[in-house]
């Protein structure tokens, strides 16, 4: 009797243990990092991976660019694997719930970047986020209907620093 009543003492201790090494993890850090690119100039950006509703993978990069203290640009590009490619001149639709926050401008024709990649101006559509609530942005993708981009809760409160980043 007394050899099962330390037992299950023991056994009490280390699940004690195990649920205590699990359950305090430590704080999440976002992943905005900071790129110098001239004197003058830095980019900040966030850096995603996510996939769509048809299961395709995406890199999903919002970044600023500020020179002498001033926001330049907040864009929004969306890398999709090759053999996946964007309707360029269609907006972005970005939507929280049933609710259309608005339109992000493609402006891939001002880059060089290959067909597979979107660049939307994002920073009409940043300012208007006051809650981490997820957003679906709806793909331009040619020969498709819709794709849909869920962006998790977790994402947009990075954006949301992101937007306060200096």
């Amino acid at each position: 009797m007394k050899n099962h009543t330390c037992w299950r003492k023991t056994l009490t201790i280390i699940s004690l243990c195990f649920y205590l090494i699990l359950a305090i993890s430590p704080p999440a850090f976002a992943s905005i990092h900071k790129y110098p690119e001239t004197a003058d100039r830095v980019m900040f950006r966030s850096v995603q991976s996510l996939r769509d509703t048809n299961d395709k993978a995406w890199q999903v990069v919002l970044y600023k660019r500020v020179q002498s203290g001033l926001v330049n640009s907040f864009n929004l590009r969306l890398v999709g694997f090759p053999g996946t490619e964007l309707q360029h001149s269609v907006p972005l639709t970005v939507a929280a719930g049933s609710r259309e926050i608005g339109k992000a401008n493609d402006i891939w024709s001002e880059s060089e970047l290959p067909i597979n990649v979107g660049e939307y101006n994002f920073k009409s559509i940043i300012t208007q986020l006051e809650s981490n609530q997820p957003l679906r942005l709806s793909l331009p993708v040619k020969g498709e209907k819709e794709v849909g981009l869920l962006v998790p809760p977790f994402s947009i409160r990075e954006w949301r620093l992101l937007l306060d980043t200096e």
